[in-house]
């Protein structure tokens, strides 16, 4: 019941000091206590009557006041008996600290004022187990006509109780709702949820030009990591709904994690043609262009131009997890419904098809904006990002996912909890020896390198460190002879001794770029 109703109660007379703007707070339970700290005995949400007998001067009230308010309680009740009215030191405290205070009149009881609240409360209890018996029959109705996400939203919302939005981990509302938060509020909203210690999660945001509390539901148990969570973002203070209330949205939040599993179920067979072509594709077989045409076509994509998305999650998790994430993430930057962003999982790693309507230094920079939200729910993960030059055609789309998984392996090389490489920025040698094999660089490597490091350790000799500083010096005699601490003379037999040993020349460019590869690999 609310405070409003407790000041009606019959009999009990009592008066609000302080707090009106608060009376439709809710009160769970009635607790008495005199005692300074009580915060042993509090959960929040209660009606707390008190004699005053713990105060012995003003600055106690605060300490008292200040103890309810860091417990959530609903309503402070203080009796005039010992002090024949209210002290004006426990209003201030009460102002102080925004705990409502109601003044209990000489000659009322606090077990009757207790008891008439129990009985309200029981009362109100049988209210909310019929209240909450409808709405499961709703609900559950929905769900056993095979109604949908968009259909469970619209019926739960028009119980008008407690507004909600159905959020993604990125802000992002994945179905149709009858009323959206603006993009600043779902971030805002999804960064509680992502950095919340326990659920339900109370948090108090500015949103449409006021403060309002919300109450995060998570959509589903133990989610991990919490990035590809979805959650029921309720207004107001759960601690302060009655518990029909709580269970309702309790209830809403597991049926819709049923039917998120069951419309996931449905894109991956959407997607299925998606996974064969990439299956075929890598294993070198990507169908002749008229059936590639035809495929791209159903899947909406024969105009172009489109790009292609790779992205892993490491240390290594399953692909389900990046496919996730990266439709969540390409889905606001199409600005199209999500069944036209296809992707699928391979192995590790997750592959999307999305169709461009911005260049692709747009996508990149968008993915790029999304880090900070990111790394709050990866758990300690990293989320690789590849992404492929524009494409147009199906002969296009072999050339594509190459491009993409190459620069999700140099993505995979940079710091962060999001990384990102797109195909046009792959402009140094340093990033193309990144996508190339590790064991074509070992041989690469021990070719040029082998024979000097050989040398060096069988003559602790430092033909190694010399051929170093010789191509950081561009090959200066004078200048690496002083970086090594040797006489010209000494370094020129060293490098005699280098060519000797590998059979290249560095008086050459060519072998100059061929040492400076080998030295890069390593």
């Amino acid at each position: 019941m609310r405070i409003r109703e407790v000041l009606r109660l019959p009999g009990l007379r009592l008066r609000c000091l302080a707090g009106e703007t608060h009376l439709d707070r809710r009160i769970r339970w009635v607790l008495t206590s005199d005692v300074l700290d009580p915060r042993g005995y509090l959960s929040g949400g209660e009606l707390v009557l008190t004699g005053l007998m713990w105060r012995r001067g003003p600055e106690d009230s605060d300490a008292f006041v200040a103890a309810l308010a860091e417990s959530d309680v609903a309503c402070l009740a203080a009796g005039e008996a010992a002090y024949g009215g209210v002290p004006a030191d426990l209003v201030r405290a009460c102002v102080k600290h925004d705990v409502p205070l109601v003044e209990i009149p000489q000659g009322v009881s606090f077990s009757h004022v207790s008891g008439s609240v129990h009985q309200a409360l029981i009362g109100d209890r049988q209210d909310d187990l019929a209240e909450l018996l409808r709405r499961r029959r709703k609900l559950v109705t929905s769900v056993s006509r095979h109604g949908g996400l968009d259909a469970l939203l619209a019926l739960s919302a028009d119980d008008p109780d407690v507004p909600f939005w159905l959020l993604t981990a990125t802000g992002r509302v994945p179905a149709i709702a009858p009323s959206h938060p603006q993009g600043a509020e779902g971030e805002t909203l999804a960064r509680e949820f992502l950095t919340a210690r326990e659920f339900p999660h109370r948090t108090r945001i500015r949103s449409g030009g006021r403060t309002a509390d919300f109450s995060l539901f998570p959509v589903g148990d133990d989610i991990r990591p919490r990035v590809i969570g979805w959650f029921l973002a309720c207004e107001g203070d759960y601690r302060t709904w009655s518990d029909g209330t709580r269970e309702s949205m309790t209830e809403l939040a597991a049926l819709v994690s049923l039917e998120r599993e069951r419309r996931e179920e449905v894109r991956r067979r959407e997607n299925s043609q998606l996974e064969l072509l990439v299956a075929d594709t890598l294993a070198g077989n990507p169908g002749a262009p008229g059936e590639l045409a035809g495929q791209l076509a159903r899947m909406g994509l024969d105009d172009g131009p489109y790009a292609v998305v790779a992205g892993a999650v490491t240390p290594a998790s399953a692909g389900a997890i990046a496919r996730t994430v990266m439709v969540d993430l390409l889905v606001p930057f199409s600005d199209v419904p999500q069944s036209i962003v296809h992707a699928t999982a391979v192995g590790t790693e997750a592959i999307a098809v999305i169709p461009l309507h911005k260049d692709i230094g747009a996508l990149t920079d968008y993915i790029r904006s999304r880090a900070p939200l990111m790394s709050l729910g990866l758990d300690q993960r990293q989320l690789a990002i590849g992404i492929s030059s524009a494409a147009n055609g199906p002969e296009a789309l072999p050339s594509a996912l190459g491009e993409a998984r190459r620069a999700r392996k140099l993505a995979e090389l940079q710091s962060g909890a999001l990384r990102v490489v797109a195909a046009q920025e792959i402009d140094s040698f340093e990033q193309l020896l990144a996508a190339v094999p590790a064991e074509v660089l070992a041989a690469y490597r021990d070719r040029f390198l082998g024979p000097l490091l050989a040398y060096d350790s069988t003559h602790h000799g430092e033909l190694v460190r010399t051929l170093e500083a010789f191509l950081e010096t561009d090959c200066s005699w004078s200048r690496c002879a002083s970086e090594v601490h040797i006489h010209v003379n000494t370094l020129r037999y060293r490098i005699q001794r280098i060519e000797a040993l590998t059979g290249k020349s560095l008086t050459s460019l060519q072998g100059r770029l061929e040492f400076t590869l080998a030295l890069r690999a390593r």
